[in-house]
């Protein structure tokens, strides 16, 4: 058994539990991990935390690139396409790894400021790093495989272009 063949039998079981009731709530929470992305956004902007929100947009914006490029590169079928027997409520045009959500999810969660209180920083954490990669398992989209690598740029990214080089960066493009 390779690890194509777990990511297929995970998402089976999982998806085997879809319950097409919930399909239009569960559509509005995956998708709602861009609102999320958006209000963090604008919560530094209005603390005046502006370079936050900068670096935040930036990083955004080269990981949509890098995902897009791998999206099209690799271009894996999704898993509903794959395997008639995986159901789906919401149909992508796109290619399945890596995962764009699971990206924004764990680019929120690095971002969540610690001024929020405990409980709903784990209750936010919970939705972007359990909730969503799981869902979009559920929903058929994607195999974890593609939630991982999506997760992991959504880690790696922050640490590239740090504080310092996002400084270093607005300083270069400043002098010309």
């Amino acid at each position: 058994m390779n690890i194509l063949d777990l990511d297929y039998l995970l998402v089976l079981y999982i998806n085997k539990y879809l319950i097409p009731q919930f399909n239009a709530l569960f559509i509005f929470l995956m998708h709602f991990v861009y609102g999320v992305f958006l209000i963090l956004v604008l919560y530094y902007f209005f603390k005046k935390q502006e370079t936050i929100s900068y670096r935040l947009i930036l990083i955004f914006l080269i990981g949509i690139l890098i995902i897009t490029f791998l999206k099209y590169a690799i271009g894996r079928p999704r898993p509903y396409e794959a395997y008639p027997e995986i159901k789906t409520a919401l149909v992508k045009q796109d290619s399945s790894f890596p995962s764009m959500h699971a990206f924004i999810s764990f680019l929120s969660a690095s971002f969540l400021p610690i001024t929020i209180s405990k409980r709903y920083r784990y209750l936010i954490y919970f939705y972007l790093l359990v909730f969503i990669p799981l869902l979009l398992m559920y929903m058929g989209i994607h195999y974890l495989s593609d939630v991982v690598m999506g997760a992991f740029i959504g880690i790696l990214l922050p640490k590239i272009v740090s504080e310092n080089i996002f400084n270093k960066l607005t300083k270069y493009f400043h002098k010309k």
